[in-house]
């Protein structure tokens, strides 16, 4: 079987999946998508596919078996629930949305379309991910921090808070995400932010940085940081873990270390979590399984519940409980 494949958003992070997909000889990009025509042009050209400004036509005119939704946070309107509703299996990039409503209506349309679903989170088919939770398997945590900072992402519609979701909804939320898959679903959230290093910009109104105190229904405490004002400083992006027996620091898709007392010892990265991903994706497609993907939206949804609760938090000045 060829698995038919359309793509909507061409910009950087679709041409990511597409670079992922051009390597399977069961899949075929017959249509493309993006507001830009010359985007959706350029990519359709390599592969002899149709163009498109807009999803309607494009769901309406071609036989797609599945589509890439790779389109800012705020842009999504009804990009997955027609696909849905003609049984056109999605992958969406993170964050789905920005909107909690919208996406428990989408999820609700995948559910009753029975199709398969996938959201990026790619750090949950990293190799060394896979041994992190073997090794965690029995262990009590109490603590573990995460940070996400470094620079401001050029793209404009990221700096706007109502399009991005700020930097805890559009980028931190991976390790949000990991945070649940390592250590269960999040009780509540209290979260304080700051502005002011980042002036002159047009159009910012994001946090430059946050930090975010996290409880967990099982007992565990996390504080994850953010910041997007650095610049010849060296950006720090992962967790760390403690646990009694071990300290372990995972270096965002690089590699996890182990420390004990007697002991450091060091995993790296062996495998391409996006390509991964990606695979997995197509391979549940094919066998029309959903329970193959690890990042199914139904379980997103959750991700972004946590972040959308922390920014309710910044807003309001007090603890949220997640929903």
């Amino acid at each position: 079987m060829t698995v038919r494949v359309g793509i909507v958003g061409c910009g950087g992070i679709g041409n990511w999946h597409v670079n992922h997909l051009e390597q399977m000889d069961d899949v075929k990009i017959v249509a493309t998508c993006d507001v830009m025509a010359e985007r959706a042009n350029d990519l359709a050209k390599r592969f002899g596919a149709t163009a498109y400004t807009s999803h309607h036509p494009m769901y309406e005119q071609e036989k797609l078996d599945a589509v890439f939704i790779c389109i800012p946070p705020g842009a999504h309107t009804d990009t997955e629930t027609m696909a849905a509703e003609r049984g056109i299996h999605i992958f969406v990039e993170k964050p789905m949305t920005v909107c909690m409503e919208q996406a428990h209506t989408i999820a609700d349309a995948i559910d009753k379309a029975g199709i398969v679903s996938a959201v990026g989170f790619q750090d949950r088919y990293l190799d060394i991910i896979d041994n992190l939770r073997t090794f965690l398997e029995g262990k009590k945590v109490g603590l573990f921090t995460g940070a996400w900072v470094g620079g401001m992402p050029t793209v404009p519609w990221w700096r706007v808070k109502a399009e991005s979701g700020g930097q805890i909804v559009e980028q931190t939320i991976h390790l949000y995400d990991l945070a649940r898959l390592l250590f269960g679903e999040v009780d509540t959230v209290y979260a304080a932010a700051g502005k002011g290093i980042m002036v002159g910009i047009e159009n910012y109104d994001v946090e430059d940085y946050s930090s975010v105190l996290l409880t967990f229904k099982n007992g565990v405490i996390g504080n994850i940081i953010t910041g997007d004002y650095l610049k010849d400083a060296v950006p720090r992006n992962g967790i760390e873990i403690y646990c009694e027996d071990a300290r372990i620091e995972y270096e965002l898709r690089s590699a996890v270390r182990y420390h004990s007392r007697y002991l450091v010892r060091e995993e790296r990265r062996a495998i391409d979590q996006g390509m991964r991903s990606d695979r997995t994706f197509i391979d549940a497609v094919k066998a029309k399984d959903p329970t193959m993907v690890r990042s199914p939206y139904r379980d997103a949804l959750k991700s972004l519940a946590v972040t959308i609760a922390a920014n309710e938090s910044l807003e309001t000045g007090e603890p949220i409980k997640v929903c």
